[in-house]
C-alpha cells in the first residue's frame, strides 16, 4: 500500500469502516422511511390547525340522535347502549316484566348491577313511555 493509508494502524482502519457504515446507515434511514409525515405549509408562517377529529358516539351500536324507549326495547336494543351488555340487559328485561315497565329513567338505578355512573352514561340515549301493562306485548307486532 502506497501513499496515505499505507500509514494507518488497524484499528484507524476499524474506526474508518465502522464510520462509513454509519453514515450509509443514516442515509438508507432517511430515503427509505425515516421521513416525518406529510408537512403542510399554509403560507402564514403558522402551522396548520389539527384536523377536526369526528367524535364517535359514547353509545357507538346508535344511530346519531337515536333514543331509546326502556319500555319498548328488547334485549338486542339494550346492548347497543354504552356499559350494557347482555346480562344487564337481561336484568332490564327482569326488572321491566317484574315491575309493569318504567315510569323514569332514574328507576334504572333499582336493576341489578347499573349504578350512578352507567346511568349517567345512559341518560342521553334512553327515555321511558307509557309502562307496559302486565301481560302486554310490549309493543311487538303479532303479524296479524
Amino acid at each position: 500500500m502506497d501513499g496515505k493509508f499505507a500509514k494507518i494502524s488497524r484499528l484507524e482502519a476499524l474506526v474508518l469502516l465502522l464510520t462509513a457504515l454509519f453514515a450509509a446507515g443514516t442515509l438508507l434511514w432517511f430515503f427509505l422511511g425515516g421521513q416525518p409525515a406529510e408537512v403542510t405549509f399554509t403560507g402564514d408562517g403558522q402551522a396548520p390547525a389539527p384536523s377536526e377529529a369526528v367524535e364517535e358516539p359514547a353509545a357507538g351500536g346508535l344511530l346519531e340522535g337515536e333514543i331509546m324507549d326502556l319500555n319498548t326495547a328488547t334485549l338486542s336494543d339494550l346492548t347497543r347502549l354504552p356499559g350494557i351488555g347482555e346480562k344487564k340487559g337481561q336484568a332490564i328485561l327482569d326488572w321491566r316484566e317484574a315491575n309493569g315497565g318504567f315510569e323514569t329513567v332514574e328507576e334504572l338505578l333499582e336493576v341489578r348491577g347499573i349504578g350512578e355512573g352507567i346511568l349517567a352514561q345512559l341518560r342521553p340515549y334512553v327515555t321511558v313511555g307509557t309502562p307496559a301493562e302486565k301481560g302486554a306485548d310490549n309493543g311487538t307486532d303479532s303479524g296479524g
